[in-house]
């Protein structure tokens, strides 16, 4: 319970205090030297990596793909002088967001044809999403100002949607048939989840009307239905940081979760019956994975509500007055409550889906230790509408050329994700340490906040030229 509580706070500080900017470990897909961390992309890749025993002591990553925020300043060698703006113009704005930890991933193979991997991880997600265009500028300071920017736009609307978690994983691949050319391997994973912090919210048709009287210009909130609601472990009182942490992770949830993958790898070389089967002389390597079956479920807070119906000629002066100084949620839902004729608490538990997908993987060896990989990740799951409690993942297509042996690394992933956005990257490892970003692309002065980069440090104990002394050279 204190591993859960500690990756919980930490994958919340890490989400409020670390520039976003990744996905994935992209650099190791199909790679015979992901060690732990391959179980992330295919549960069967265990047994097929190259070190006996591999010890993942952390790796971290977090993404953002969106089509409003902008760096401005922005610059790799002072960092320092950058600014967050949001794009001026009409869109329909969205914004996805996902970052985990993971802490502790041991990986020992068993035998030849068999491995298990155990280790813990914390993950975020976070969605937005307008459901149609509105004008939107960083000179508005009012809510007079917006609504006059918006006076033409028919309706106002959009949802948010957030989820952490953190899970145990317990992962089992092993041999399913073999032949002298080629294998055929399984595996799954179990993971135990605390559903520590979940929250939505959902608006829709909010809708104004400009009144015009003689010099003065009003606007009357007419139409609106709004909706929140978020996890009751948020209520709780503490005293202390300990007592918080111990608090919230016992008012929080335990579910289950699955992921199920097959990876078939074929050999030039013919491999004799008794002998080890080389993970650096493959030829191809083709895999197919389930990844993430489940939810998480939360128990809504007493100031959860839905609101419907709003009072008549409410105009934008007393939306300010009633709103402004609402010191807690309590007092803001008093106020929502005194705006609208219809509303009520939310009482029964909401679930969040897992970003439950299927990914294919297509590996060749090269040979002279290059290798090509190509993946696509299939979300089972859209998070474009608001009736439903979704999570995913961004990435669609990725290709991932790279060069690699046991101390060194360089990686070129380039990948088009779901949003449509063209992200070209880089990696390289050194040693023990991975280190990627997942985008360079942007000018030196205003960039996107989009892409980004990943870290990972993994040793490998236990007679580590034992290993290799019973594996031939690659071609």
């Amino acid at each position: 319970m204190r591993i859960f509580a500690f990756l919980g706070i930490f994958c919340c500080q890490f989400y409020l205090q670390i520039p976003v900017q990744a996905q994935q470990y992209h650099a190791f897909n199909g790679s015979s030297y992901a060690g732990a961390i391959s179980i992330f992309n295919n549960p069967a890749s265990s047994v097929n990596n190259l070190h006996k025993w591999d010890l993942n002591l952390f790796s971290l990553q977090t993404t953002v793909s969106t089509n409003h925020l902008l760096l401005e300043n922005f610059s790799y060698k002072n960092p320092g002088n950058t600014t967050l703006k949001v794009e001026d113009g009409v869109n329909s704005y969205f914004g996805h967001q996902s970052s985990d930890f993971n802490l502790m991933h041991f990986q020992y193979q068993l035998d030849r044809k068999s491995a298990f991997t155990v280790g813990f991880r914390g993950r975020i997600y976070d969605h937005f999403k307008s459901n149609s265009a509105f004008a939107f500028s960083d000179t508005i300071s009012s809510t007079y100002s917006f609504f006059r920017m918006n006076r033409t736009t028919p309706s106002i609307g959009g949802f948010f949607t957030h989820v952490g978690f953190v899970e145990m994983n317990l992962n089992y691949s092993r041999e399913l048939y073999s032949s002298p050319y080629s294998r055929l391997t399984g595996g799954i994973n179990v993971q135990i989840d605390k559903a520590l912090s979940g929250a939505y919210t959902k608006v829709k048709n909010v809708t104004t009307q400009e009144v015009i009287n003689g010099n003065d210009t009003n606007y009357v909130f007419i139409d609106g239905i709004a909706e929140y609601a978020y996890s009751t472990n948020y209520d709780i009182s503490y005293t202390s940081a300990s007592q918080f942490a111990k608090s919230f992770v016992k008012n929080s949830k335990t579910g289950i979760g699955l992921s199920l993958g097959l990876e078939y790898t074929t050999y030039k070389d013919p491999v004799e019956e008794g002998s080890m089967y080389n993970p650096l002389n493959y030829d191809w390597k083709l895999g197919f994975s389930i990844m993430d079956i489940g939810a998480n479920k939360f128990k809504p807070s007493t100031s959860s509500g839905i609101f419907k119906d709003p009072v008549a000629l409410f105009d934008y002066t007393v939306l300010e007055k009633k709103f402004g100084n609402a010191a807690s949620v309590d007092e803001f839902k008093d106020s929502l409550k005194t705006i609208f004729n219809d509303y009520d608490s939310i009482y029964n538990n909401f679930s969040i889906s897992k970003p439950t997908r299927i990914i294919l993987n297509i590996d060749k060896n090269l040979g002279n230790h290059f290798a090509v990989n190509a993946l696509l990740n299939m979300n089972i799951y859209s998070t474009s509408h608001h009736t439903q409690l979704r999570t995913r993942e961004t990435n669609l297509i990725t290709v991932t050329p790279r060069w690699e042996n046991i101390t060194w690394g360089f990686y070129l992933p380039i990948q088009y994700n779901s949003q449509g956005k063209l992200w070209i990257g880089a990696a390289v490892k050194l040693g023990p340490l991975l280190l990627g970003f997942h985008d360079f692309s942007g000018g030196q002065t205003i960039k996107s906040v989009n892409g980004g980069g990943y870290l990972s440090l993994s040793i490998h104990p236990f007679n580590k030229k034992k290993i290799l002394s019973r594996l031939d050279c690659p071609d």
